[in-house]
């Protein structure tokens, strides 16, 4: 009976014992399983957070990119530089248009204030109102320098003007009458070459020492040929023209006015050394725009386009 019993209890335990045993594998299989679902979620939210970042990346990239974009156009917007100037309607502004393009491929755009001249240009330049003039000469350059007390620059020649003597009365120099009454301009630079084409031409000889700061017909030291030279503003030479046997204008002036400039008596000769050129102050004289403006305004192209378009009376400097 004892030994019945013990059997019974030792059954029992080890029922109970194995019970105990089934339930700790499923318990720790549940575990296991647990760990690792959680690791899976772990892994999963890690990737949609890295998915999520690199997002954020490509569009902070995207719009860095965005943002250089823009400069860089507002860059090249602000590239363009505008110089403001004055010049002579012909040629000078037509040069200067003609230009326009190649001027344009160099960020560079011009301002044309005036084409119509006055004693105000030379207020303007000194002024800094402008950027440059292009409409003198280098001794008109120097004639404004000793008038106003300036200090100006020239950042080089552009074309050149034969200065000129025409005639509405008259076809050629030979013809002129005895005592023939010839308007010349009174500013000192261009009095001076209307006075040494009147001595190149026999008219008249010069004091040896007179400059284009001091000419006038007080220079003269003798009339080989007996004419009358009047003085006055340029600006009133054309519209008077019929009061005078013959008349010295610029050429640019004439062509403006539609004057034949091959119909010339007499003029300076194609190695004049008058060449209109690009003004500027101490201000500018450094100015990269500038220097390019006159790189461009010498260039094959533009001298293409001043031997084409002004039948000789106006020529590329050299």
């Amino acid at each position: 009976m004892k030994k019945k019993l013990v059997a019974l209890l030792m059954s029992a335990v080890m029922a109970s014992a194995l019970l105990a045993g089934c339930g700790t594998a499923k318990d720790a299989e549940t575990e296991q399983e647990t760990v690792e679902d959680a690791a899976e979620t772990e892994t999963e939210a890690g990737s949609e957070d890295a998915d999520a970042a690199a997002e954020d990346a490509n569009a902070e990239a995207e719009s860095e990119e965005s943002n250089e974009s823009n400069e860089s156009a507002d860059a090249q917007a602000g590239e363009a530089v505008v110089l403001k100037c004055v010049c002579d309607l012909t040629p000078h502004s037509e040069i200067l248009n003609a230009a326009a393009d190649l001027l344009s491929e160099k960020g560079i755009e011009l301002d044309i204030v005036s084409t119509t001249w006055d004693a105000t240009w030379n207020d303007m330049l000194v002024d800094g109102e402008i950027d440059f003039a292009y409409f003198m000469h280098v001794p008109a350059m120097e004639s404004i320098e000793e008038e106003m007390g300036a200090t100006l620059y020239s950042m080089g020649g552009i074309h050149v003007e034969p200065y000129a003597c025409f005639s509405d009365k008259y076809a050629s120099k030979d013809e002129l009458p005895e005592n023939a009454v010839i308007a010349i301009p009174n500013d000192s630079s261009n009095e001076y070459r209307a006075l040494k084409v009147l001595e190149a031409e026999g008219f008249i000889k010069l004091n040896p020492d007179m400059t284009a700061i001091d000419a006038s017909v007080n220079q003269i030291d003798e009339y080989i040929i007996p004419i009358e030279i009047v003085e006055m503003d340029q600006a009133n030479i054309i519209p008077s023209a019929a009061d005078f046997d013959a008349y010295f204008v610029n050429v640019n002036r004439a062509l403006e006015a539609d004057i034949d400039t091959t119909a010339y008596l007499m003029r300076e000769g194609e190695d004049s050394e008058y060449a209109n050129i690009i003004t500027v102050t101490e201000a500018n004289k450094d100015n990269e725009a500038i220097k390019t403006l006159v790189s461009v305004l010498q260039s094959d192209e533009v001298k293409k386009f001043i031997e084409e378009n002004f039948n000789g009376a106006v020529i590329p400097a050299k």
